[in-house]
């Protein structure tokens, strides 16, 4: 929207009064308005200042630091990341090399770039800086393209590698975009090879770089660009004139696509798609048109309610949790489950169902303790824009899409912000609606039992430590970032950096795996530990919401103390760093015998067991597995 000045200064003033007051809820909202106007930047530039002079002890953000590598000018996104970040809760603090410095900064172990000491490196390079032969117009004759191709792909592997044994920090690689006008114009495609099939084998050599290395990651820029399209993207006078080659309205674009990762890093990836059904999984109202009479079928405007579904269900095949929370009457909602054959979704495809007339915030809470996760982990989408101001002020930590009018522009709408995107993929992903599924019938359990030793002993539980290796180090890795809730530091480890703390003959680096009656919940912790002299100190515990309050805790903490027992140790020390969600791992030593330093001022508590009092044993109740490397 183009809102005019005297608007302008109100909307900034009310960000600004909420930025001073710490009222991170209101700031955001203020900052989503900001972003709404037009022009974006200049918005940007307001917050970016603004939140760069906040106080970090009065501000509740999550930081990152970031540093951009680049083949062009890239400076002017700075003030598009750091706003945008501010929405995700994100204080994105940045490195900037000098564009064309990629080189040396990376292959310099005494650069400003390892010095920054970096959670995520961008490194942005166009393929006309790359192979500039590639991209050129008048190809000498002696030119050998292919070779060109080849050597960039050798370059690329080497700066990976370079980087890998330097850094630990996740490292995000544009792909390339072909040229927007080819050399043989219309033939292109019939040369071989074409520069659009070279550009083809420069991006696969890349995402082969990308999968054998840890950490390593495709920025798909080619995707984002085509997506835009190159002539809305590409600004060629500033690309001569000051080698900066993005037009200044699609920096935003970019830095949106960089934020999907940094939210990934930070744990902020979303785990619950909440729907709405009415207009939104299929046209029309059930109760009014009838479990037949909805819109849903081969022609339009049914058929974009069938896309809407089938991108839904892919979610769900990636690992996201699906919820309804509908007004309506259940007999009716049911009914369109079992009768109407175009509906793609089935009935248990849904972890949680809310279906009655009230209030969708109250629908939404109920969802949010069955499946016992956090309201910020859930993302709620209707048609109704009554219903998602309802949702957004009654839960301010609920992410709400709002749908566009028309159905054919649903999909879009989900996936473009990349709410779900992760960077790893596990099969406990996979297989969460059957974990959940399984929690379902653990906690019915429970209910029947007469008491809680009863229900640990009914569960017939089996406990796995195993060091994390190859196979496991992804999913290591995606815990620490996913994890808020049983998280007593909630420490963020890349896969590299999980692998790296593995290679100290020093450190306890163990995944926890739990089987129950009902099945294999994969693995569901993580405990990283060091020892020196005559202690062990926790660096990491942290354990999956589907399995708190069975006691696992009690077992990871009577490894490790088992650990410092062999070690000759005589103490454990731990602390516990609270952030406003892992209020469950808050009494996590007190209840377990640990006494509290009381010279500790510091708001992350100290705590610290001596082992000559015998240590932790694991209960009686469960079966306990100790692989070793």
């Amino acid at each position: 929207m183009t809102a005019d000045t005297s608007t302008l200064g109100e909307m900034r003033r009310a960000f600004q009064a909420a930025l001073d007051a710490g009222d991170l809820v209101e700031a955001t909202r203020s900052a989503r308005s900001l972003l709404s106007t037009n022009p974006l930047l200049a918005a940007a530039s307001f917050i970016r200042h603004a939140v760069d002079k906040s106080s970090p002890e009065r501000l509740p953000l999550t930081s990152v630091r970031v540093a951009l590598l680049s083949s062009f000018s890239i400076e002017f996104i700075h003030d598009a990341l750091i706003a945008l970040g501010f929405l995700d809760g994100l204080r994105v603090e940045l490195y900037q090399a000098g564009f064309g410095q990629f080189r040396q900064e990376i292959l310099n172990r005494d650069s400003g770039l390892y010095a920054f000491a970096p959670d995520a490196v961008v490194l942005a390079l166009e393929g006309k800086d790359l192979v500039p032969d590639l991209y050129r117009h008048d190809v000498p004759d002696a030119a050998d393209l292919n070779a060109a191709v080849v050597e960039a792909a050798r370059e690329l592997t080497n700066l990976a590698e370079a980087f890998r044994e330097r850094s630990a920090a996740t490292l995000l690689i544009h792909n390339f975009t072909p040229p927007t006008w080819r050399r043989l114009g219309i033939l292109d495609g019939e040369a071989a090879p074409s520069q659009a099939d070279l550009v083809a084998a420069l991006n696969t050599d890349l995402g082969r770089i990308c999968r054998e290395s840890r950490g390593i990651h495709t920025v798909d820029y080619a995707g984002l660009v085509q997506r835009t399209g190159a002539l809305s993207w590409y600004d060629d006078r500033m690309a001569l004139y000051a080698r900066a080659p993005i037009t200044r309205g699609a920096l935003p674009e970019l830095g949106r696509e960089y934020l999907k990762f940094l939210r990934a890093l930070t744990g902020k990836t979303k785990k619950c798609l909440v729907l709405d059904l009415d207009n939104t999984l299929w046209g029309g109202v059930v109760g009014e048109e009838g479990p037949q009479g909805i819109a849903l079928g081969p022609e339009y405007p049914g058929c974009a309610f069938i896309d809407f579904q089938r991108a839904v269900r892919g979610l769900r095949q990636r690992g996201v949790i699906l919820a309804i929370a509908s007004k309506n009457n259940p007999a009716d909602v049911e009914e369109v489950f079992a009768s109407n054959n175009h509906m793609v979704l089935r009935r248990d495809d849904f972890s949680a169902v809310r279906v009655g007339w009230n209030a969708k915030s109250q629908s939404l809470s109920e969802i949010a303790a069955h499946l016992n996760i956090a309201p910020d982990h859930m993302v709620y989408v209707d048609d109704n824009p009554a219903e998602c101001d309802e949702v957004a002020h009654a839960l301010p930590a609920v992410t709400v899409l709002p749908l566009p009018p028309q159905p054919e522009h649903f999909v879009r709408a989900l996936l473009e912000p990349g709410y779900f995107d992760s960077l790893s993929m596990s099969t406990e992903d996979l297989r969460r609606a059957e974990l959940y599924e399984q929690r379902d019938q653990a906690e019915e359990l429970r209910a029947q039992s007469d008491s809680l030793e009863d229900f640990y002993r009914r569960l017939e539980m089996e406990v796995t430590f195993a060091p994390v290796d190859n196979s496991s180090v992804a999913r290591a890795a995606q815990l620490t970032q996913k994890t808020n809730q049983f998280n007593v530091t909630t420490i963020r480890y890349s896969e590299a950096e999980v692998l790296e703390r593995c290679t100290d003959p020093d450190n306890l680096v163990k995944t926890v795996r739990v089987r129950d009656r009902f099945g294999d919940n994969g693995i569901v912790g993580v405990m990283m530990a060091h020892g020196s002299g005559s202690e062990v100190e926790i660096d990491t515990l942290l354990l999956s919401c589907r399995v708190i309050g069975r006691t696992v805790e009690t077992a990871m903490l009577a490894h490790v103390s088992e650990y410092a027992a062999q070690r000759g140790a005589r103490r454990i020390r731990g602390r516990i760093v609270p952030t406003a969600k892992n209020a469950p791992a808050r009494d996590l030593y007190e209840r377990h015998g640990f006494q509290s330093d009381p010279s500790d001022s510091t708001e992350q508590a100290a705590w610290s067991l001596d082992l000559s009092t015998g240590g932790i044993q694991y209960p009686t109740w469960m079966k306990v597995v100790s692989e070793t490397g």
